[in-house]
């Protein structure tokens, strides 16, 4: 069983930490049937659901490489992002940079790192925060999504994380091969 979600940090830092240079075309739809939102990421291959119900689209730097998504009051925000790994930065490297500048000041609650993932997740000034980040193509390619809410509002956005998290699922690269010639695993 996984431990209750923890705290996580805004979407600047989400953003600052991965320095995505994005330039994909991507989808949004929305499914009036169950209220919710679901995205794919035409470059990167990633997708994922949110309950359209509780998030409108915002601005995001670059929409054509990912998607951010805010309630009306703009209290909770979602990004989510692809890129290539043009600095060649190892999950350990990456993961230990997120924490030691951008999340410096974070009380973390859960830390699982896997073999090709990690997430950082727990409380920073005031806000939960959940940022999952994935190593795909031999490590090529970083995928990641941050979502980030008041900590008195815990209970309620934490399940709704949980749902998001069971609906994300990451590409293959930029052309969903890994690249031209490479095995896909």
């Amino acid at each position: 069983m996984r431990p209750p979600l923890l705290p996580m940090q805004g979407l600047a830092r989400f953003a600052l930490a991965i320095a995505f240079a994005l330039t994909c075309a991507s989808a949004l739809v929305a499914t009036a049937a169950d209220a919710a939102i679901s995205y794919s990421n035409t470059r990167y291959g990633f997708s994922l659901r949110l309950p359209g119900d509780h998030f409108v689209a915002g601005q995001a730097r670059n929409p054509e490489g990912g998607g951010l998504w805010q309630t009306r009051d703009g209290q909770v925000r979602l990004l989510a992002v692809a890129t290539a790994n043009a600095s060649s930065e190892t999950l350990t490297s990456y993961r230990q940079f997120v924490m030691e500048t951008t999340d410096k000041n974070a009380v973390f609650d859960y830390l699982p790192m896997r073999g090709n993932w990690f997430v950082l997740s727990g409380e920073m000034d005031g806000r939960i925060f959940y940022e999952r980040i994935t190593f795909v193509c031999d490590g090529r390619y970083i995928y990641g999504w941050q979502m980030s809410y008041p900590a008195s509002e815990k209970r309620r956005w934490d399940p709704i994380v949980e749902a998001i998290h069971r609906s994300y699922r990451v590409g293959r690269g930029e052309d969903g091969r890994c690249g031209p010639g490479r095995d896909p695993s």
